[in-house]
């Protein structure tokens, strides 16, 4: 199983639509503070909704370190019924995070997170609970297979780990070896997380870990085509190996990465077809947003263009006409502006 993992300001329904659209079996919800929907927060619910076109199984992913309010929370996710599952955020290193005593902070207090689990397993009124953690704080303490045990212990249905330790936030390689530790300790499916940007990635993690399938992130931003490219590389497809641009094959330069080797799969005619429908969908999801939460305080097209600049680089990134468009990012300020500007940096896609 592909599972696109829960990302801050990302994961929204629109990139969920494409990441389904790509391949991912499974997404998850940026995440929502637990204390802010329990007390009906005007700023939670709108994390909340769900197009049309987002067609596949989505886990609310909740954060917060009071289990009255994660079961209240849970019970409300619940009772819209949009949802497969409830995740718990017990990893994300980021401080208005920690300040509150959840996500990487849980890691300190593990009696805490055991009563959060089992909160979120009571609240969500029979639906999959999963556990998103990290291997441990540290590399002085690791803590997967404990874990692992609290998770299952608790009702959890499975537990998606990220190789990092939360000192490490997004940088340096990741502890398979943990991971694998954490499979070895329980029956339920673990899931491995960290650094997979590309199908060599995907294999080596899985290979390492001994995982029952992988939680993808950053590496996907971007690039939805990244689940295809998994998919097809752990059926046995050759591995795609595209010729890096002249500016990379300069005497002295240094070899392309993965990530970016993985980005250059898809012609460019293919990821600006993609751009269109992400930017097109998530006007869609900002004006449902908008007619479903008035108290919402933004206009809908100059929402997406701000909210879009993060992703429509992404999509092209070490791609000759990257550099021009990211020159013109703060300069769009509607989704014309953003067709516009694609168009003019990549003129040999067709229109």
């Amino acid at each position: 199983m592909l599972w696109m993992a829960p990302m801050a300001e990302v994961t929204d329904s629109a990139f969920r639509a494409m990441a389904f659209s790509g391949g991912a079996d499974r997404c998850t919800t940026e995440m929502v503070s637990a204390a802010g929907l329990s007390r009906g927060s005007p700023g939670s619910l709108p994390l909340l909704e769900r197009l049309p076109e987002e067609r596949g199984a989505t886990f609310a992913q909740l954060y917060g370190a009071d289990p009255h309010q994660m079961e209240e929370a849970a019970r409300r996710v619940a009772a819209l019924g949009r949802f497969q599952g409830l995740d718990l955020n017990a990893g994300c290193p980021a401080p208005k995070v920690l300040r509150c005593g959840g996500g990487a902070a849980l890691l300190e207090d593990l009696p805490l997170l055991r009563r959060l689990v089992a909160a979120l397993v009571r609240g969500a009124d029979g639906l999959p609970v999963s556990v998103k953690t990290r291997v441990g704080p540290d590399p002085a303490r690791p803590l997967a297979a404990e874990l692992a045990r609290i998770a299952e212990g608790e009702g959890a249905a499975c537990l998606a780990l990220h190789g990092r330790y939360a000192s490490a936030r997004h940088s340096g390689p990741c502890d398979w070896p943990q991971v694998a530790a954490a499979a070895a300790a329980v029956r339920i499916p673990v899931f491995a997380n960290g650094g997979i940007r590309s199908p060599e990635d995907a294999l080596a993690a899985l290979r390492a870990s001994g995982a029952a399938g992988l939680m993808v992130g950053r590496g996907a931003v971007g690039c939805p085509f990244l689940f295809a490219e998994i998919r097809a590389a752990l059926a046995g497809a050759p591995l795609p190996r595209p010729a890096p641009p002249p500016n990379e094959t300069a005497p002295g330069a240094s070899p392309p990465s993965a990530a970016t080797l993985a980005r250059r799969v898809a012609p460019v005619a293919d990821v600006v077809a993609a751009v269109r429908s992400h930017l097109a969908l998530s006007l869609a999801l900002k004006r449902r947003m908008k007619a479903n939460h008035p108290e919402c305080d933004f206009e809908p097209e100059r929402a997406v263009a701000l909210d879009f600049r993060r992703h429509v680089f992404t999509y092209f990134r070490n791609r000759p006409g990257a550099s021009a468009l990211r020159r013109r990012l703060n300069d769009l300020h509607s989704p014309a502006d953003i067709l516009a500007a694609v168009a003019d940096c990549f003129p040999d896609a067709p229109r």
